[in-house]
C-alpha cells in the first residue's frame, strides 16, 4: 500500500538522521574537547506563529496590563478605499478583511490560515456567541516565512443581518508545522499568541450602545468605562482621527452615571448588578458551573504552564490532561446583555472623545482585564 511505503520511507529518513546526528556529535565533542570548550547540541528548528495585539508585541505569552483589544495586525476596510479602515459595516458593502501574520521562528510556516469571527461589541469573546466568516472551503492563508510576516485576505459582503457596529476577532492555526490555539471557544490574546480583536466602534453623542459580556457562571466581574485623554486618542492612529480632533472640554470622570450602564439580558438567573461612577460589578451565581476556587486553580496553573513554554522549559503537548480541563471550563461560558446609552457631552462638529469599556475577572486576574472595547464619539 502506498501509505504503508511512505510509512517506511518516513522512519528510514528519521533513523539515518538520528545515526547522522549521533556521528556528528561524537565528532564535535571530540573537537571541542582538545579546545576545552562546550560543544554544540542538536539543533531543534520550529516556528513560532504569532498575531500582534498591540505595538511592540513579540508574541510572548501570558502577558499583563496591556491593551490588547485594538491589535495593529486585524484591519477591515472597504473594497472601494482598502485604507479607510472601520469597523461599522454597512449592509450590501464589500469589505477586505487583513490578518497579518508573523513568525519568530527559524521554521517556515507553508500555510497558516486565518479562521474570522464577528460579534456585537463584546468584553470577552466566544465563538459559539458569533458569525464565523470563514467557512471550510474558504480559510484565507498565507507563506509565513522564517523570522518575516505575510498578510491573509479575505474578503467579506455584508448581509442586512450583520450591520451596524461589530468587534472582529481572528484565530491563525497551521497543521504543519503544528500551531494549535490554547482554546476550542475562548479566544483570549493575553494568553493565546494565535488571537488577536479589533474592537473599536465608533458612535455620535447622544445614542444608545449595546454591548456583550462574556463570563463563567459563577463570576466576580468588574465593567469599567473612562475617558481617554487627548494623546492616548490619538494614539489610535485611526482613519477617522484624519477629520476630527480631541475635544477640549467634556467630562473626565462619572461614565458610569453619564452612560447608565444596564443589564438588558443576563447570562444566568441568579445575576446581582452594583452601579458605581466609573461602571459595575456583575455577581453571577450558578451552581451548575465551576466554582470560583476552581476557576482561580486553572487560570492560574494554565498561565504558569504558557509562562513556562515561554520561557522554553516545558511544551504543551506535555500538559494536555490541564488543558483539556481549561476547555472544559471554558466551553461552559455565558453571555450577558448590557445597553447604555452615550449622553449629550456638547460635542460640536469634529471633534470627538475617547471612551475604553473593560472588563476585569476579580477572582481570577484583576491586574488584566480579559476583554475592552474602545469607542469614539463624534460630534455632529
Amino acid at each position: 500500500m502506498p501509505s504503508d511505503i511512505s510509512a517506511e520511507f518516513i522512519a528510514d529518513l528519521r533513523k539515518r538522521r538520528e545515526a547522522y546526528n549521533q556521528d556528528a556529535l561524537g565528532q564535535l565533542a571530540e573537537a571541542f574537547r582538545r579546545k576545552e570548550r562546550k560543544p554544540p547540541d542538536v539543533f531543534q528548528d520550529s516556528s513560532f506563529l504569532y498575531i500582534r495585539s498591540f505595538d511592540g508585541d513579540t508574541g510572548n505569552r501570558p502577558f499583563s496590563n496591556v491593551e490588547f483589544w485594538h491589535s495593529p495586525d486585524l484591519m477591515l476596510s472597504p473594497v472601494s478605499s482598502v485604507g479607510a479602515y472601520t469597523t461599522t459595516l454597512q449592509a450590501g458593502e464589500s469589505y477586505v478583511i487583513r490578518t497579518v501574520l508573523r513568525n519568530r521562528g527559524d521554521l517556515a510556516v507553508p500555510s497558516a490560515k486565518v479562521e474570522l469571527y464577528l460579534s456585537d461589541p463584546t468584553l470577552g469573546f466566544d465563538t459559539r456567541f458569533s458569525t464565523r466568516l470563514t467557512t471550510l472551503g474558504h480559510v484565507p492563508s498565507a507563506w509565513v516565512p522564517a523570522g518575516g510576516s505575510a498578510a491573509a485576505d479575505f474578503v467579506y459582503t455584508v448581509p442586512p443581518t450583520e450591520a451596524g457596529h461589530k468587534c472582529l476577532f481572528a484565530r491563525a492555526f497551521s497543521f504543519s508545522p503544528l500551531e494549535i490555539p490554547v482554546d476550542d471557544f475562548a479566544l483570549s490574546p493575553p494568553i493565546d499568541r494565535h488571537v488577536a480583536q479589533q474592537n473599536l466602534n465608533i458612535v455620535g453623542q447622544a445614542q444608545a450602545f449595546a454591548f456583550n459580556l462574556i463570563h463563567q457562571p459563577n463570576a466576580r466581574i468588574r465593567v469599567g468605562i473612562r475617558a481617554l485623554l487627548p494623546e492616548e486618542l490619538l494614539a489610535i492612529r485611526h482613519p477617522v482621527m484624519a477629520d476630527v480632533r480631541p475635544a477640549a472640554e467634556f467630562p473626565r470622570r462619572g461614565w458610569g452615571r453619564l452612560t447608565a450602564m444596564k443589564l438588558s439580558e443576563p447570562g444566568v438567573e441568579a445575576s446581582r448588578i452594583e452601579e458605581d461612577a466609573e461602571g459595575l460589578n456583575l455577581v453571577a451565581e450558578d451552581p451548575t458551573g465551576p466554582d470560583l476556587g476552581t476557576q482561580q486553580e486553572l487560570g492560574l496553573a494554565v498561565r504558569n504552564v504558557l509562562t513556562e513554554v515561554d520561557a522554553g522549559k516545558t511544551k504543551m503537548s506535555q500538559h494536555r490532561d490541564l488543558l483539556a480541563k481549561h476547555r472544559e471550563m471554558t466551553a461552559q461560558t455565558r453571555r450577558s446583555r448590557f445597553e447604555m446609552t452615550i449622553p449629550d457631552i456638547g460635542l460640536r462638529g469634529g471633534e470627538a472623545v475617547g471612551l475604553e469599556l473593560t472588563a476585569t475577572d476579580l477572582k481570577l486576574n484583576p491586574e488584566q482585564p480579559f476583554g475592552g472595547v474602545l469607542i469614539i464619539v463624534v460630534g455632529g
